[in-house]
């Protein structure tokens, strides 16, 4: 059985998936355009250059960099599964919550405000995506970018469900408290 441990980090939990969603997908696709780059620059001027020994520069870089570019490619799916794990962990820290009643008031100004601030953060990340040095790297992120540029109303249907769970459940985890199970 889980023991309640008197958590009380479900009104600020919208705010930090809106950070850490915007900071996941901004730095993983920033280390893809970099190191793409890198890669694309080093087959330009250095392909086919003999070094001596039995490699020249080609499978150098293919072996170093171009292995590194290779495996980055999956921060695309990555990103989107640290995202929904992030959803995840929301629902279950709101079940976890032990919260009266009254506080869905502020719950409620606390989701109006998250969806406001939500608005913004979308509004730049679409100028961000949309920069043409950037945009054949987003291009990629699918699920992370249409999370993105759709956050007003994934933080509305994350902030109510989140609310239900953490507001509908909290009578009843309270009686099992008192009586001790």
């Amino acid at each position: 059985m889980i023991k309640q441990m008197n958590k009380k980090a479900g009104f600020t939990d919208i705010f930090l998936f809106m950070i850490f969603s915007v900071i996941i997908v901004f730095v993983l696709g920033i280390m893809i355009f970099i190191v793409s780059n890198v890669n694309d620059k080093l087959h330009n001027t250095m392909d086919g250059m003999d070094i001596g020994g039995n490699k020249n520069t080609t499978e150098i870089i293919n072996e170093s960099i171009g292995v590194v570019n290779s495996s980055y490619q999956a921060f695309y799916w990555i990103a989107i599964l640290l995202i929904g794990g992030m959803i995840v962990a929301i629902f279950i820290g709101s079940y976890l919550v032990t919260t009266k009643p009254i506080f869905l008031i502020p719950y409620i100004f606390v989701v109006i405000i998250a969806i406001i601030v939500s608005v913004g953060i979308a509004n730049a990340c679409e100028q961000v995506f949309a920069d043409p040095t950037l945009e054949s790297t987003f291009s990629n992120f699918l699920g992370a970018k249409w999370l993105l540029l759709n956050l007003p109303i994934i933080i509305s249907i994350v902030g109510v469900v989140g609310g239900i769970i953490m507001f509908a459940l909290s009578g009843s985890r309270q009686e099992e408290s008192y009586y001790g199970y």
